[in-house]
């Protein structure tokens, strides 16, 4: 019998070889993974959670001023409700903005002793107005916005910016001339809202339509596309939000048990963070002297 010899070095020079070769791939493509994660994250996912993150802040504020809304409005919100998706179109204000802004007159108007139906039809109105403000003064919304609020407060600089001289004696002449014959400061808070609404009112009247008229132009269609995308971001946050929500309740539940925990266990919780925490540095040393 023809004995059998095996070259055992050859053998393992050979499958050293092979190893090395797919070591050396794995290696290129561990490599390739990296980078492309690494891109991906910077690229996508960064972007995408911040994204995220803005819808849902977004959705969150619409929410809010919905509750606002029907606290504000009580039986009358449903008509906020119904005017404020009409908005974006007839004045240029996303929705969610418009009502933000007539939960605010609402409060205020309904805290001064005006009814809730008689606040919803003076809030839709100023709402409106300040759409047709922002276009004919060439302003942004929140400006036009925040001189509308002294109709409520009584202050004046902020209208003035607006052409509006709202002074006592020019209400007591604007009263007189439509057949109110009381003293202004016997009136109640009420009674002085609605004067100095109307007297708003009366001396915007130029302005009033404005949106309408010049909707086409490139400075509302600018405005249009701004608050449209609110809007778009708010359909989209509304999808996420409840996820969201849930997230929140799980953690804010989690942190309360760890809260309610004993002294010994949140001890033990620590030490085992304090060995975590130098496991990774420990590590790193072991590897460079190895």
């Amino acid at each position: 019998m023809t004995p059998l010899y095996v070259d055992i070095d050859a053998l393992t020079a050979k499958f050293n070889g092979k190893l090395d070769q797919s070591l050396s791939k794995l290696d290129a493509f561990g490599n390739k993974a990296t980078t492309i994660g690494s891109a991906m994250s910077i690229a996508i996912s960064t972007p995408l959670i911040a994204l995220a993150g803005v819808l849902v802040k977004t959705a969150s504020n619409t929410e809010e001023s919905l509750n606002k809304v029907n606290v504000a409005f009580k039986g009358s919100a449903d008509q906020i409700v119904s005017f404020a998706k009409t908005t974006l179109d007839s004045y240029g204000i996303a929705e969610g903005t418009a009502l933000d802004m007539a939960a605010l007159y609402g409060d205020m108007a309904t805290s001064m002793g005006l009814p809730t139906s008689a606040a919803a039809d003076m809030s839709k109105s100023l709402v409106g107005l300040a759409g047709d403000l922002s276009s004919f003064k060439n302003i942004s919304i929140e400006v036009a916005n925040n001189s509308l609020k002294s109709i409520f407060t009584g202050e004046t600089e902020s209208l003035k910016s607006l052409g509006i001289v709202m002074t006592e004696a020019n209400l007591a002449a604007f009263a007189l001339s439509n057949g109110i014959q009381a003293n202004i400061r016997d009136m109640s808070e009420s009674e002085k809202v609605t004067l100095r609404y109307a007297y708003v009112m009366d001396k915007t009247a130029n302005a009033q339509g404005d949106f309408a008229r010049t909707g086409g132009g490139a400075a509302n269609q600018t405005r249009i596309l701004q608050e449209g995308l609110k809007e778009l971001g708010d359909s989209f946050g509304s999808i996420i939000l409840p996820y969201f929500t849930k997230g929140i309740t799980i953690v804010n539940s989690l942190v309360k048990k760890f809260k309610d925990l004993d002294d010994g266990v949140k001890r033990n919780i620590l030490f085992a963070g304090g060995l975590l925490a130098i496991a990774g540095p420990a590590l790193l040393v072991f590897g460079q002297v190895a």
